[in-house]
């Protein structure tokens, strides 16, 4: 994941939240807000944004409609690019925040549901972040701080070091409109296969074994291309084993682990000077390019 400082604050925010004080909320009516670019946001969206401020105890800088509205202009436009993270990134993510908590990410789930906050509201946000952080870096990666990367890069300012990994994506597929205690049935049959992989020579007879189990080629990714949270969860997986399984948008995915080796990666020092010197400019950078996205967005108000 790319760090930014907003899902910095957000996993800290959370870190004190008291479970003996959640109490339930009440859900809100669905009707349309305000509409960017052809697309939605609905009231209940606001509400459950503006509980998800209450319960990080933030203090937002502007309305939750505003906040929500760059939100999603930072989605389009990281969609555009092809820059919005995989959903194992930003479960990776929401787990290093429930972790914070000492609550796994179900129980993390059920906790700030009982404050009126969608699991899926605070998701949105990290996948918005994370996206829209890759964007700006790549797109102005050719002029953000230069002459302080370089510097950075030759006084020891970043390490070349990185882990490369090969990994092959298991995916228990739940029916679009599975009922919750359908979706469990799956997540059930997820963790009990979990123990019974044979490793990823194995993958694809195992999967062929059971029932609607989907087994992806093997991909290579190093740790500066997948972010800390998701490379922390791995490091912590042996070599041919499963992730615990996390849902995603074809069911409850888990990623095998088949090869880990450190490997000098110069993007990882990259990475790692732009996070020490260039984040006042890559701030001043996204602040112009929202600016420029905003103006010419289409946005109603209801």
């Amino acid at each position: 994941m790319v760090p930014t400082p907003r899902t910095r604050l957000l996993a800290l925010a959370f870190a004190p939240l008291c479970l003996a004080a959640l109490g339930a909320a009440p859900a809100a009516a669905q009707s349309i807000a305000v509409v960017v670019n052809g697309q939605p946001i609905l009231t209940s969206e606001v509400a459950a944004r503006a509980a998800l401020t209450k319960l990080s105890g933030g203090k937002p800088a502007q309305s939750t409609q505003d906040e929500l509205i760059e939100e999603k202009l930072k989605m389009m436009e990281a969609q555009r690019y092809g820059m919005l993270p995989p959903d194992s990134q930003v479960e990776a993510a929401f787990a290093s925040i429930a972790q914070r908590t000492k609550l796994t990410p179900e129980n993390f789930s059920k906790a700030i549901q009982q404050r009126g906050v969608n699991p899926q509201t605070l998701k949105d946000r990290i996948k918005a972040e994370i996206g829209w952080a890759q964007l700006i870096r790549r797109k102005y990666a050719a002029q953000l701080a230069q002459k302080s990367v370089a510097m950075a890069m030759t006084t020891g300012g970043g390490s070349n070091k990185a882990t490369q990994y090969t990994l092959r994506q298991v995916i228990f597929v739940v029916p679009k409109g599975a009922s919750d205690a359908q979706a469990n049935q799956r997540r059930s049959e997820a963790i009990g296969a979990r123990g019974r992989f044979p490793g990823c020579d194995g993958a694809v007879q195992f999967g062929a074994a059971l029932r609607d189990v989907a087994v992806k080629e093997p991909v290579i990714r190093s740790s500066a291309q997948i972010g800390k949270d998701l490379a922390g969860s791995l490091d912590k997986v042996k070599l041919g084993g499963l992730t615990e399984p996390q849902r995603g948008d074809q069911g409850w995915e888990m990623i095998a682990v088949c090869a880990r080796k450190e490997i000098a990666d110069d993007d990882a020092m990259r990475t790692n000077a732009l996070e020490q010197v260039g984040s006042k400019e890559a701030e001043a950078k996204s602040k112009q390019y929202l600016d420029q996205i905003k103006a010419r967005a289409v946005i109603v108000r209801r």
